[in-house]
């Protein structure tokens, strides 16, 4: 029947059954899945900024790609994100900096002796223009990871105790404290005379109520969304030990299976909404406070003097410190420098 068409019918045939073929094939294509794990609650600050993210994601990415959050550690805790990250257990997470220390050990460098204490301003600015741009493609390399931008910065973190009320910092002494990971945040509290334990925060609410440990260091963002006043807190040291921040990464992976203009959309989303989460978190950690002072829980906030004191206490021991913790000499004459500045 088709050998008697004319050549140029057969021609117009076989462009619409071509197109036919090609709209089916678009049609049928599986948008891409991808899976985010956070060890944090649906009421903590990362957990909204990641649904933010989402939510923008969604909306640009007009079904292409299909992401769930699982929340807290309903895959993993932030302590094995990076190995899940390397074996595709995962395909986006944003751990603590402080647990990619033994990777990099300069992304955890906003827990030296040189930023302890320091105002927000200034810590987070060394944040941005000098830890994260050396940090980003190490991290990169060793967690076979793309970093999708800036940092979501939480705030500044606290010491908060359960019986024993923290007035000055002398009162640390001699305290059992569950401490984020990495060996630079321990020294800190080992330099203020507490014993440090470690305990993964989705666990914290039993090792308080048991008296596994008197107190943890923290932001008061984080007790907040986990209701650790009803675990007996009953203080706060606000002390601004470290800033917490949480890296943004996606496994190689996954980035391999988008294409350039899934990309763009992807890292687009984060850079849209990165501000305004940074924003929402920093201006939760005030609301925290008051939350924490409705449920009776007591903030301390120590002198300057006494800040500047401790800090160059702490800093008598900072060259060992980098030297154990084999970070760069010329990363650290800068990051010194930045904090000079």
């Amino acid at each position: 029947m088709f050998s008697k068409l004319p050549v140029k019918l057969l021609s117009a045939a076989a462009v619409a059954l071509m197109a036919t073929v090609s709209t089916s094939a678009i049609s049928w294509a599986e948008p891409l899945e991808m899976r985010i794990s956070l060890d944090t609650g649906p009421a903590h600050a990362r957990n909204k900024a990641m649904e933010k993210f989402v939510e923008v994601l969604g909306e640009r990415a007009d079904g292409q790609i299909e992401v769930k959050i699982y929340g807290s550690a309903q895959l993993f805790k932030d302590r094995d994100v990076a190995k899940a990250l390397r074996q595709g257990g995962i395909d986006m997470a944003a751990p603590g900096f402080w647990f990619l220390g033994g990777m990099v050990p300069e992304a955890t460098s906003a827990m030296l002796p040189v930023s302890y204490g320091l105002e927000m301003e200034t810590a987070l600015g060394v944040l941005d223009s000098t830890v994260a741009p050396w940090a980003n493609p190490r991290i990169e390399a060793k967690t076979n990871s793309h970093v999708l931008g800036d940092w979501l910065v939480l705030g500044g973190t606290s010491y908060f105790s359960v019986n024993k009320e923290i007035a000055v910092h002398e009162d640390i002494d001699g305290m059992k404290m569950r401490v984020p990971g990495g060996s630079l945040v321990a020294a800190q509290a080992a330099a203020l005379g507490a014993t440090t334990v470690r305990v993964p925060f989705s666990d914290l609410p039993l090792a308080l109520s048991q008296g596994t440990v008197d107190g943890f260091l923290s932001s008061a963002e984080s007790v907040v969304s986990a209701k650790l006043w009803d675990a007996g807190i009953k203080y706060e040291f606000n002390d601004n030990a470290f800033y917490a921040a949480y890296v943004p990464l996606i496994s190689n992976a996954f980035w391999d299976k988008m294409s350039a203009e899934q990309r763009e959309i992807v890292v687009g989303a984060w850079r849209d909404t990165i501000g305004d989460a940074r924003t929402a978190a920093l201006a939760s950690q005030t609301k925290a406070r008051e939350t924490l002072a409705e449920h009776g829980v007591t903030s301390v906030q120590p002198t300057a003097e006494s800040l500047a004191m401790w800090r160059a206490k702490m800093m008598e021991d900072q060259e060992n410190l980098v030297a154990e913790m084999k970070m760069d000499a010329d990363f650290v004459k800068a990051l010194n420098a930045a904090y000079g500045q």
